[in-house]
């Protein structure tokens, strides 16, 4: 298992509003909300999920990329 896992994470806006989805590089993991906060909070409870049958005794750590467009600076 990886010391680190790294994450994408992009905004997006649609008829329902705004967005943020996360998506695992090493990883196939996909999680999602409507705040970044939500998003990150989502995204630590999808990588215990993962793990979970692991009994690991600590998780990796997370690193998520945020790139900002222009249309959102």
């Amino acid at each position: 298992m990886p010391d680190v896992l790294h994450f994408h994470m992009e905004r997006y806006d649609d008829e329902d509003g705004i967005y943020y989805v996360i998506n695992g590089v090493e990883i196939a993991l996909v999680t999602d909300g409507e705040t970044i906060e939500t998003a990150l909070r989502n995204l630590r409870e999808a990588v215990e999920l993962y793990y979970e049958d692991d009994n690991l005794p600590t998780l990796p750590r997370l690193e998520v990329n945020v790139e900002v467009t222009e249309a959102y600076a």
